[in-house]
């Protein structure tokens, strides 16, 4: 009797699935993934379709296809290389669920929408830049006619534009496949829960639990500033406004209303970034709310407040970190590392020394 209750259960999971399923779609499968990402979610992810075959090019020249990725499950999205809009989102997410999810047996994978430019070449140069030490990310180099028919077969789409902003309009969804190609959810990018839910399953897959571990610490400003990716869009002037020097600067809203930057301005561009967006920036920073202790909020601003400003001064010699890509001043006491004999590297904090030093192939070229 006992060997039922297990059935029972999925059993009955399976019916209210099906009912729910039902109310929102009637007797119609949903068509679009954006469909697929507001079906109920649950600690127990049901089967929703299969992925498609496909067989591209990662950034390593290595073949990837449907087959070679069964066995672990893994996490996909869609994103182009010279995206300007949400691809650095949809990256910065990416990469944050690498790093709650460390040490799991699964992949995470980006295909290209953009076959005319991402190359392996440009996509290795793309992962260099956001984490390099990731050795499950795989970003694959599509085709015109394979990236039609993955599109198709994920619900997905990869259409390019006539003109705007970025070459090609593509859904911003995470998808969950299981170690069997099926997939077993499809999560909005915009949600916070299903950021939640999404960490939850992926657990869940892979055998690890669905209860996250417990945090050991609060993370100092310098850590949060630099596993938040922040550096990789506020070093861009294209995408997002320098924070070097920040501290009473007076900006320029998308209302027109003109507002100085303090330490509660900052809080609150940080939780909930939407509130007073600076105008002439496509981009729109995700929300970090529930993502952060209330101490790890206090310390994140503390750094960002003591950033310093960009040098203005010609004589002032300016490198670049390899690791997080931000400008440093090269003057006396500047963060370096001297190895094999060549020119040094130069560091924006302790954390990039650091994690440079203990792989530095992975970050030069």
């Amino acid at each position: 009797m006992k060997k039922l209750v297990p059935i029972l259960v999925a059993v009955a999971f399976s019916s209210s699935f099906a009912i729910l399923f039902a109310i929102r779609f009637g007797s119609h499968t949903p068509s679009e993934a954006e469909d697929y990402a507001h079906l109920p979610k649950s600690e127990s992810p049901p089967a929703l379709f299969n992925s498609p075959d496909f067989s591209f090019r990662d950034q390593h020249a290595a073949p990837v296809t449907r087959a070679s990725l069964t066995g672990q499950p893994y996490i996909a999205n869609f994103i182009f290389t010279t995206c300007r809009t949400i691809c650095p989102l949809l990256t910065s997410k990416m990469v944050r669920l690498q790093r709650d999810l460390p040490g799991l047996p699964m992949r995470f994978v980006s295909f290209s929408v953009d076959p005319e430019h991402d190359t392996a070449e440009a996509l290795a140069k793309y992962a260099d830049e956001w984490n390099p030490d990731e050795k499950r990310w795989l970003l694959l180099e599509t085709t015109p006619k394979g990236l039609e028919a993955a599109a198709v077969g994920f619900h997905v789409t990869a259409q390019r534009t006539d003109g705007g902003l970025d070459a090609v309009m593509h859904s911003a969804v995470f998808m969950l496949v299981d170690q069997h190609g099926v997939v077993r959810g499809v999560y909005s990018s915009e949600e916070p829960g299903e950021f939640k839910a999404l960490v939850r399953d992926a657990r869940t897959l892979t055998g690890a639990g669905a209860a996250l571990p417990p945090v050991a610490k609060a993370r100092s400003g310098e850590v949060l500033f630099h596993e938040m990716s922040c550096a990789n869009c506020h070093e861009r002037p294209e995408l997002a406004p320098p924070l070097g020097g920040l501290l009473g600067q007076r900006r320029t809203l998308e209302t027109s209303l003109i507002v100085t930057a303090d330490d509660a301005y900052l809080k609150e561009a940080i939780v909930a970034p939407a509130a007073k967006r600076v105008a002439g920036y496509p981009l729109m920073m995700p929300s970090l709310a529930g993502h952060l202790t209330s101490d790890e909020l206090d310390s994140l601003v503390k750094y960002i407040v003591a950033l310093p400003p960009p040098t203005s001064n010609p004589d002032v010699l300016v490198e670049i970190d390899p690791v997080c890509h931000m400008k440093v001043r090269v003057t006396e006491n500047a963060l370096s590392v001297h190895l094999d004999g060549g020119p040094p590297a130069y560091f924006c904090s302790e954390w990039c020394k650091a994690r440079f030093t203990e792989n530095p192939d992975a970050y030069r070229r």
